[in-house]
């Protein structure tokens, strides 16, 4: 009988919601993992590294095509759960709003990673991926060392497209 105050309606789409909050926090996870590796010299050093995410259908062999890839197919799967919560007949308009308001987010998060990729790549970097959450954005550069010089023009983009403070910014040098 306690499980049906933890389980009704109402709590579903929440536990929902956080389940796939905590995927795509394990999915940014092994996205930073996966940077770190990149640094290796050698092209095959990664697939003998992580044999399974080398035969995965996604993989290109490009980081930055595939981050942009998982982070596309992350928040597609992400979107789909909500609108299944939005559309769901007798959902509580509580848990629609919620999702309505969190597809708005994602749909902003998403432009704003889009809009400090193609700011950075005319700023002169070769490549940059940008993964945004609430309260904390990651930028990763196809660079090898970034200058001072290098790291402002980076934050200054970041600051600016995101709205979040310095202290939130992460950037990720990779090779």
């Amino acid at each position: 009988m306690k499980l049906k105050k933890w389980f009704n309606r109402k709590t579903i789409p929440l536990y929902a919601l956080c389940l796939l909050a905590a995927t795509l926090a394990v999915a940014y996870g092994l996205a930073q993992e996966q940077a770190l590796e990149v640094v290796v010299p050698e092209n095959d050093a990664l697939a003998a590294a992580n044999p399974e995410a080398a035969s995965a259908d996604v993989s290109t062999g490009d980081f930055f095509k595939d981050f942009r890839a998982q982070r596309q197919t992350a928040r597609e799967d992400e979107i789909a759960l909500l609108d299944s919560i939005i559309e769901r007949e007798g959902a509580p308009a509580d848990s629609v709003r919620e999702a309505d308001s969190r597809k708005v987010q994602l749909t902003q998060f998403y432009e704003q990673e889009r809009g400090i990729e193609k700011l950075l790549i005319a700023k002169g970097f070769e490549d940059a991926a940008a993964f945004i959450q609430e309260g904390s954005v990651s930028i990763i550069v196809k660079k090898e060392k970034l200058t001072q010089s290098e790291s402002d023009k980076i934050l200054e983009v970041a600051l600016r497209e995101s709205g979040q403070d310095a202290a939130n910014i992460k950037i990720i040098p990779v090779a």
